[in-house]
C-alpha cells in the first residue's frame, strides 16, 4: 500500500499524525523525524510499528508550538521519503537498557532531556550499526524523554551479539550527567 497520512488538531492544541503504508526505505522514520526536527517540530507521544516487512502503522502526536509550519500542509509520506540531514548534535541520555526479545530483536529502552531532533539522530546513529527500527514508543514526560526501540538487523535478521556490544558502546557514549 502506497504510504498515507492523515492529521488532525486535538482540543489540546496539537496535532495527530497518523501514517501508514509501505516504505521502501529501512530510514523512512529517521528521515520523517529528522524533517520534523527541521521545521522545529516536537514529537510529544506516539507509536510505530512495522506490521509486515515493510508495512508500518504510526500514530505520532506532534507539537507545532515552536514551528511556522502548517500542520495540515504539509506532506508527511514525502517527508518520510526524502533523506534530511540529521541534526549534528550528538542525542543525549540520562540511562538506557537493552534487552534481547523472545523474537531475536534487540529493545532500547533510553531515557533524557527533551531535545527537537533526539528520535532522528539517534535512528541515524543507529543505521550505521546496521540497525533498524521495527518498534517504537515515544513518551515526552515533563521535559524527559521514555522511549523504546525495538530493533532489527538487515533483511529483518536478528542483530548479532557483536552489534549489540556497539550498540551499548555506542549509547554509553551518548550518556550526559544529570
Amino acid at each position: 500500500m502506497t504510504p498515507v497520512s492523515t492529521v488532525t488538531r486535538t482540543p489540546a492544541g496539537l496535532h495527530e499524525l497518523k501514517i501508514r503504508g509501505r516504505f521502501h526505505h529501512p530510514h523512512w522514520i529517521a528521515h520523517l523525524f529528522a524533517s520534523l526536527a527541521k521545521l522545529n517540530i516536537s514529537i510529544i507521544s506516539g507509536n510505530a510499528r512495522q506490521a509486515a516487512r515493510r508495512e508500518w502503522e504510526a500514530q505520532l502526536l506532534l507539537d507545532f508550538t515552536s514551528s511556522k509550519a502548517v500542520a495540515d500542509q504539509l506532506d508527511y509520506a514525502a517527508m518520510a521519503q526524502q533523506s534530511t540531514q540529521t541534526p549534528a548534535q550528538q542525542p543525549k541520555l540520562s540511562k538506557f537498557k537493552i534487552v534481547r526479545r523472545a523474537d531475536e530483536q534487540l529493545e532500547i529502552l533510553i531515557e533524557g532531556p527533551d531535545q527537537i531532533g533526539f528520535l532522528g539522530g539517534l535512528l541515524g546513529k543507529l543505521s550505521l550499526l546496521a540497525l533498524f527500527p521495527a518498534e517504537l514508543e515515544i513518551n515526552t514526560v515533563s521535559n524527559r524523554i521514555k522511549d523504546r526501540v525495538a530493533l532489527r538487523g538487515i533483511g529483518d535478521a536478528p542483530p548479532s551479539p557483536a552489534t549489540e556490544q556497539s550498540l551499548e558502546t555506542m549509547l554509553k557514549g551518548f550518556v550526559v550527567a544529570s
